[in-house]
């Protein structure tokens, strides 16, 4: 996907390296519902990711480093429910500040690019300015504050 990034499929091996990776406080701070990941919720978002892989042909999946293979973050695109695609992606603690973030995006644009997804949608809390900055790099823009009345959650928009 990237020089030094690849986003592949789940595979149930990866559960207990995402729960090892949600167990950082810094990881999870601004994921979902800012805890933990749990056992169960890893297994059930990896079958959740292979049927979307199965329906839409992508979907999440593991970042892995292509120098020795590791897995450190997932990326992709979530479908949240009500009709829409954004994209997601989170990295370990270790991976940040090396410039693998901004990689990783700007290689999800260009996969949304080549499918035909735009605009290409991302939320983020404002209070995450790593993120919110990644975001703008990549040419995101904020298109809805406090977006549909949550307080913690933007929404940016890329193309379209």
């Amino acid at each position: 996907m990237t020089a030094r990034l690849v986003v592949r499929p789940f595979v149930a091996a990866d559960a207990p390296l995402l729960v090892d990776l949600f167990a950082d406080p810094e990881v999870h701070r601004f994921v979902d519902d800012r805890q933990p990941l749990a056992p169960d919720v890893a297994a059930l978002w990896i079958e959740r990711s292979a049927a979307n892989l199965e329906r839409f042909g992508y979907g999440t999946g593991a970042v892995v480093e292509r120098a020795g293979g590791d897995l450190i973050g997932w990326a992709g695109f979530a479908r949240p429910g009500d009709g829409t695609q954004e994209v997601i992606y989170g990295l370990r603690r270790a991976s940040w500040r090396r410039g693998l973030g901004s990689e990783l995006l700007a290689g999800l644009v260009a996969f949304a690019a080549e499918r035909g997804i735009t605009p290409v949608r991302a939320t983020v809390d404002p209070d995450n300015g790593a993120s919110v900055h990644l975001l703008r790099q990549a040419g995101f823009v904020l298109a809805e504050a406090r977006y549909r009345g949550d307080v913690a959650t933007d929404l940016y928009l890329h193309g379209g």
